[in-house]
């Protein structure tokens, strides 16, 4: 009996040889699989985090804008770019072309920025010229942050910037700016809550300058630390910090300008009224310098008197045996005083 020519023709066993081909692609296809569902978990993560910063910042009342977030670097580079990013807080604004935010997507808290374009820094205070900081050819930094979500340490670099001050000009060779933040919030006042570095060089300053001190500020550095949890730049959560005993201890604070050369150290602090105090130590090289600077907006006696304790307190302490002038410097109601010497009066602060 001849068998049905339409009955099932029988199924070929799967071979060895099959069998081990098939195990090979899953052991190729699977990881690459896995590792592309991890990628785009782990760009939506990056997106939900910069829209829940946005909410927050937002919630806090602040204006932040851009025109459009775009995820992408697919499969080696986690990027992020920002088009056209706008924040505006109390008493400054920030707009720029573009942020880039990027990392490997095994080290997502390593994150380098770069900001492409030009970007500028309002900053505006009640009774005072308006500060604006133009940076043309942009910046670029480093970002490390927690896996909790906190920052650990900012590092942030601009160029041939320029600065716009009560209508004059100021460029600035360099701009750098760090900032860190310990693991957990301080628990205890004397504890720092957030540091702070900021250095500038090749600051050019306006004509009218004294000739003797010069145009050219060679650099500027500033290193503080905010002690207790930072407060928000607004009267209440300031009021709240100061009450509770929080200061800002400057670590240091120096200036290069010609023959001038200053560094300050110590504490800051706000009155009942949120005015800054301070009580600092300062080591000046090129007082006198300073004093014929100063000396036409001062009363012939107090040009006299100052003098007089300039040279009681100088000592040969710097190069070369050069006098260098220790002093207490310290702010109170509203006033700058160098040792028992009121040397300028300061506007008021309006948070």
């Amino acid at each position: 009996m001849q068998p049905n020519a339409l009955s099932p023709t029988p199924r070929r066993l799967l071979t060895g040889r099959r069998i081990a081909t098939i195990l090979a692609l899953m052991m190729v296809l699977l990881p690459a699989v896995a590792y592309s569902l991890w990628w785009w978990q782990a760009a939506r993560t990056v997106r939900d985090g910069l829209e829940n910063w946005v909410a927050d910042q937002r919630a806090n009342g602040a204006v932040v804008e851009h025109g459009g977030l775009t995820i992408h670097g697919f499969p080696l580079t986690l990027r992020a770019e920002l088009d056209k990013p706008h924040l505006a807080t109390r008493g400054a604004e920030w707009q720029g072309a573009r942020l880039v935010a990027e990392a490997a997507p095994w080290n997502p808290t390593r994150i380098a920025l770069t900001f492409p374009g030009e970007h500028r820094l309002s900053v505006v205070q009640p009774g005072q010229p308006p500060v604006d900081i133009l940076a043309p050819n942009g910046g670029s930094g480093d970002l490390t942050m927690r896996m909790s979500g906190t920052l650990e340490r900012l590092a942030l670099r601009f160029t041939g910037l320029t600065a716009q001050v009560a209508g004059q000009t100021v460029p600035v060779a360099a701009l750098d700016i760090g900032a860190a933040q310990p693991e957990q919030p301080p628990a205890e006042r004397g504890t720092a809550g957030l540091t702070l570095t900021l250095t500038a060089d090749g600051l050019t300053l306006p004509d009218g300058m004294p000739p003797n001190l010069g145009r050219e500020v060679k650099r500027t550095e500033l290193t503080l630390r905010v002690m207790g949890t930072p407060p928000r730049p607004e009267p209440a959560s300031l009021s709240a910090w100061s009450r509770d005993g929080g200061t800002v201890e400057v670590d240091r604070l120096a200036l290069d300008w010609g023959p001038l050369g200053a560094v300050l150290s110590g504490t800051l602090a706000l009155d009942a009224q949120l005015q800054p105090q301070a009580a600092l130590t300062a080591e000046i090289r090129g007082a006198p310098a300073v004093l014929d600077a100063v000396k036409p907006m001062m009363r012939p006696n107090e040009a006299a008197i100052a003098r007089t304790v300039l040279t009681m307190l100088a000592r040969p302490t710097g190069p070369n045996g050069e006098p260098v002038v220790t002093a207490p410097v310290t702010v109170q109601d509203r006033s700058l005083f160098v040792g028992p010497l009121r040397v300028a009066a300061l506007p008021k602060l309006v948070w």
